[in-house]
């Protein structure tokens, strides 16, 4: 369904979006959350990638170019978590589907916690032709936990149907 200026109810009355409802992607008609969760999943492990990388290689840019990626992805963190606070704040108190939800924020806030640290011990040296191993661990612990807190959301939309087809716990 195309983009949708205006929510109109089944007896054709029109009103403006609510900000939750633009959060939630309701004008475009798909939720917003699983688009935005690729970012920063594709910028924590890209910096990964490079990191590893610069000391396997002659790769000189790979650690600054690693911390931009971290800072990417940690705008797109921003994006992803807005919109999975608002569909969270649609889910009824105290159910199964809300728990599992409550679980996956905090692993992720989490990581964003970790790649935060990350950018901040290497801000300084940055411009380094290798990264520090520090770096390395930091971002192999972020991606772990990032990547069963992933798995919860999945399990959220795969294994307890929250969200398809349009229905919601």
């Amino acid at each position: 369904m195309p983009f949708q200026s205006k929510y109109r109810s089944p007896t054709g009355e029109t009103r403006p979006w609510t900000l939750k409802e633009v959060i939630q992607g309701k004008p475009i008609d798909r939720p917003t959350h699983p688009m935005m969760v690729h970012i920063p999943i594709a910028f924590y492990l890209g910096a990964l990638g490079l990191d590893v990388l610069s000391r396997l290689g002659h790769f000189p840019a790979a650690p600054v170019a690693a911390t931009w990626l971290i800072i990417a992805a940690l705008v797109g963190f921003l994006g992803a978590a807005t919109a999975g606070i608002v569909d969270r704040s649609f889910m009824r108190a105290e159910s199964k589907i809300r728990k599992v939800a409550t679980r996956h924020m905090l692993l992720q806030d989490a990581v964003a916690i970790i790649y935060a640290i990350d950018l901040a011990v290497r801000w300084s040296h940055r411009h380094d032709v290798h990264a520090r191993p520090l770096w390395i661990v930091l971002e192999v612990v972020g991606a772990l936990v990032m990547t069963y807190a992933a798995d919860l959301g999945g399990q959220m939309v795969f294994k307890m149907g929250y969200r398809v087809g349009g229905g919601q716990s």
